[in-house]
């Protein structure tokens, strides 16, 4: 199976009001500096032999990095592991140039994704991003001058959006000829700035008919240019899917390096540091960065696998996640038999999947499955 590296950059310009990620805009340069070198250090020391990976540069905000330090970063990338079957860099509209574009290109990049959000200057600023729409429409067709493989991120079910409004979002995002395009469901995570805001009365959330139209708008604006869904939130062109994330949707194994990253290694999760001050002392010291880890059960290693699989258009076969956990499935099939006879699931050529029509509820259907 194809192997995943994910290197995190916990930095940005100024942090998003719906966000809750792991990431900081409290930081200046020369801790930017001593994170890329502490990150170098981490990845030397903890480099697996894999024959068939996937790189993944992601935060935060990776492209906040100055040229200088994207490059010392990439060349060492370049060096340890010269061949992966895609790379992928994230990157923001308000701090992409030109020259980062042209150091990926030279060091290997094969894959660019672009959170743009919206078009919409007023949901922008909802969202607490410091583009514009103009901004970020200039900078989408830069990054297609060097890359064919480029990935748009927009968010919908903003505060005040309309089912209009975000067809206008996606005619925008299509017209940049994007191969690869996510389309998040916007998630109230609690005591941010922007779950405050609603629950205080000043926003208000699009009506449920109203998130509902546009969650079945965007498969179907998004066919009409060829870009077709393979996982809840995500569509591409044939042949463009993101080869990181399916290894995340496969329940694959995956080294996480950085400040908070996660890796799941041979059937145990590891958790590096969260605080990047203390995770560059960590490994400066030649202290190991892994502050906690888990060992997976063979019942939890099947039932992750299918809460997963069950997020691609693909679906799960139970035989084969028996076949590769050499775990006991009866247990799943059973669950799964019991989902399919309610309506909740759909079986194709041995496969179980989430039926199309309720994608919208696909978290409800995973909790029945986990508390079963």
């Amino acid at each position: 199976m194809t192997k995943g590296l994910y290197l995190h950059i916990p930095f940005c310009k100024m942090k998003c009001s719906y966000c809750d990620f792991p990431s900081t805009d409290t930081w200046d340069e020369e801790l930017l500096s001593a994170y890329v070198k502490a990150l170098i250090s981490d990845l030397r020391a903890s480099l697996l032999a894999w024959d068939k990976y996937t790189i993944y540069l992601g935060g935060g905000t990776p492209s906040i990095l100055t040229s200088a330090l994207l490059e010392e970063l990439l060349s060492v990338l370049k060096e340890l592991l010269p061949d992966p079957i895609e790379f992928t860099i994230e990157a923001n509209p308000e701090s992409l140039t030109k020259e980062k574009l042209e150091i990926m290109v030279q060091a290997g990049v094969t894959r660019v994704s672009l959170g743009i959000q919206s078009f919409n200057d007023r949901f922008l600023a909802v969202l607490g991003r410091i583009h514009t729409g103009e901004g970020a429409r200039e900078k989408a067709k830069t990054a297609r001058e060097y890359f064919d493989n480029l990935s748009l991120d927009l968010i919908f079910g903003i505060p005040g959006q309309t089912p209009e409004e975000l067809e206008r979002d996606l005619e925008e995002a299509l017209s940049l000829e994007p191969s690869h395009l996510s389309a998040y469901s916007l998630t109230l995570e609690a005591k941010t700035p922007l779950a405050r805001q609603v629950e205080g009365g000043n926003l208000t959330l699009p009506r449920e008919e109203e998130w509902l139209e546009m969650f079945h708008l965007i498969p179907e604006k998004l066919a009409e240019r060829g870009l077709e869904r393979y996982e809840i939130s995500n569509f591409s062109l044939p042949g463009k899917e993101c080869l990181h994330n399916l290894v995340y949707w496969e329940n694959g194994e995956y080294l996480g390096i950085g400040a908070s990253a996660v890796s799941h290694l041979e059937g145990r999760r590891l958790f590096r540091e969260k605080d990047p001050l203390a995770y560059i002392q960590r490994v400066f010291q030649g202290i190991s960065p892994v502050v906690d880890e888990e060992t997976l059960s063979p019942w939890h290693k099947v039932l992750e696998t299918a809460i997963v699989g069950l997020r691609t258009t693909r679906g799960i076969d139970p035989e084969a996640i028996e076949k590769r956990w050499d775990a006991e499935v009866s247990k799943l099939k059973t669950i799964l038999e019991d989902l399919e006879a309610q309506g909740l699931l759909e079986r194709v050529n041995n496969r179980w999947r989430i039926p199309e029509r309720l994608l919208p509820v696909a978290n409800d259907i995973m909790v029945r499955i986990l508390e079963a």
